[in-house]
């Protein structure tokens, strides 16, 4: 009889042992790939990405321990999103399953008081007799955000209109060489051309104008103008034609510079057009057709 006891004992406390861990099994293999995926992306603070792999997993899921891990993971994800209200009916789903259940993963203190305190509110519903709502499907909350875009309408493009003139009996096969816009864009080079010319022709006349006054002191000396009638006379005009005849020679290069710079700037700032040209053939000869620069 003491024997008959002893094993009774033993038999119920490997039962007690049995029950709980029963209770806490492990998800299957199906979901478990998945849910390891979910931890690594709630970690990198990828919620959005989670939750998409919780709406796959779900498709596989094979039994109670299944949800129970699939619902705790989409109540952390949701409340981690603001989205309170669905993370606790997420919460309150799995729970009901098995109101022992952990959170299995590392969270705020605050959600860790707010699913304690769902605990408690299911555990007194349980003992009232009600029964567990209806979690949220993933797949609805996943794809929240994007039922609020509207799609943009397709305009299919008209399909292009052959004329009859160019329907040949013969068929002409034709390569078009690479075209590219036929737009004459004056530059900005030849638009300011004209700055550069002005100021060399003015220095230019400037030049002239000065070389033409040298002249005509050289013209007094020659002559020996009345004007002229004390050496110090003959020196000062000396003087003033040699000054001129300098100062017309470097303003008259100056304004050829200039001019030269117009000429430059207009050659290398003229429009430009792009080549068109298409090759074919008609079976018998080669064709090429276009408009070159």
């Amino acid at each position: 009889m003491h024997s008959g006891q002893v094993l009774g004992g033993a038999l119920c406390g490997v039962l007690l042992v049995l029950v709980p861990l029963g209770a806490h099994a492990a998800p299957g293999p199906e979901v478990r790939p998945y849910l390891v995926s979910v931890g690594r992306l709630y970690e990198d603070l990828e919620f959005e990405r989670a939750l998409e792999q919780l709406v796959t997993a779900r498709h596989l899921c094979r039994g109670l321990e299944d949800d129970v891990a699939l619902s705790l993971w989409e109540g952390i994800l949701l409340a981690e999103l603001s989205r309170t209200e669905q993370a606790n009916a997420a919460f309150k789903a799995a729970l009901f399953l098995q109101p022992e259940a952990r959170l299995p993963a590392k969270v705020s203190p605050k959600m860790s008081r707010q699913f304690e305190a769902l605990r408690v509110g299911v555990k007194r519903g349980l003992a009232r007799g009600e029964r567990a709502p209806e979690a949220p499907a993933p797949a609805a909350v996943a794809d929240a955000p994007r039922k609020e875009l509207v799609e943009s309408p397709r305009v299919e493009a008209p399909s292009p209109v052959v004329p009859a003139t160019l329907e040949a009996p013969v068929a002409r096969a034709e390569v078009p060489l690479a075209r590219g816009p036929e737009t004459r864009t004056e530059s900005s080079l030849r638009s300011r051309a004209h700055l550069p010319a002005i100021i060399g022709g003015a220095l230019a006349a400037a030049g002239g104008v000065s070389w033409a006054l040298s002249r005509t002191e050289l013209s007094k000396l020659r002559s020996a103008d009345a004007s002229l009638a004390t050496p110090a006379d003959v020196d000062r005009s000396v003087s003033r034609g040699r000054t001129l005849q300098t100062a017309g020679v470097g303003l008259v290069g100056a304004g050829v510079v200039g001019l030269g710079v117009a000429a430059g700037m207009y050659l290398l700032g003229a429009p430009t057009e792009h080549v068109s040209v298409s090759m074919g053939t008609d079976g018998t000869s080669a064709l090429v057709s276009g408009r070159w620069p």
